[in-house]
């Protein structure tokens, strides 16, 4: 048996997504940096992240497939009141009134249609947003922690859609994989085909919707003007020192 055939399924759609993966990875954490500075483009975020998962969590419920079952491996995958709760600590209680933005709008056309036509490829969106929201997720979580601006509410807040307490992380990753590639192999050549080509459609989908996320051009006008008023204080200081020494 050749080395192509005993690659797992999972190894060879990392390789085949490993461009557009990168390019969203680079964009996620462009965006999602100025959040350490403005929660409300944090909140963004999760808004419309959270509408691609509960419509996951959702169909779930609604398809009732062995395989989609199977992917959630763990109760603590649902996240989708997780997102709730942070969603209302950031945006408020109106949180559900705020509009989709287009680029979501059409996300969420894109998995109707799917679960209509072809639901087993709604299980690329669950392999790799959980798997993001297990890896990428908890990272930018850490810098939040460790970076972010915080007010006294803040402090004892803890964001719980990125909190998996009490949980190996790693191990459920390794469980998350394996469940996948236990699906995989019982798809078709031609499924595992049009599977992997999903994949790489998730990462462009994704990247649309972060896009679409309000209020950080302002953040970065704000951080480029702060950056500036000190440079100016800095240089000041330093012509006053020549001036006078």
């Amino acid at each position: 048996m050749s080395a192509a055939n005993t690659e797992l399924f999972t190894t060879r759609m990392r390789k085949a997504t490993r461009k557009i993966h990168s390019v969203s990875d680079a964009l996620v954490n462009a965006k999602f940096a100025i959040s350490l500075t403005d929660e409300t483009v944090w909140g963004g975020g999760l808004f419309v992240f959270y509408h691609i998962f509960a419509f996951l969590e959702d169909a779930k419920q609604r398809l009732n497939m062995a395989d989609f079952d199977k992917l959630f491996v763990d109760k603590v995958l649902f996240r989708k009141h997780a997102f709730e709760e942070d969603l209302k600590h950031y945006l408020g209680e109106d949180w559900q009134a705020i509009p989709k933005s287009a680029a979501l709008e059409n996300y969420l056309q894109h998995l109707h249609d799917l679960e209509r036509d072809n639901p087993q490829l709604l299980m690329a969106y669950v392999y790799h947003l959980y798997l993001g929201l297990l890896s990428g997720g908890q990272i930018l979580a850490r810098k939040r922690k460790m970076f972010g601006d915080k007010t006294p509410q803040d402090e004892t807040y803890v964001d719980k859609v990125t909190d998996f307490s009490d949980v190996d992380i790693g191990k459920l990753k390794n469980n998350f994989r394996a469940a996948m590639n236990s699906i995989a192999e019982h798809m078709t050549v031609e499924e595992q085909e049009a599977f992997i080509e999903e994949s790489n459609q998730v990462f462009l989908m994704n990247n649309l919707i972060v896009n679409s996320v309000a209020g950080q051009n302002q953040v970065l006008y704000n951080l480029f003007y702060k950056t500036s008023a000190v440079a100016l204080f800095i240089v000041g200081i330093i012509l006053a020192y020549k001036l006078h020494k």
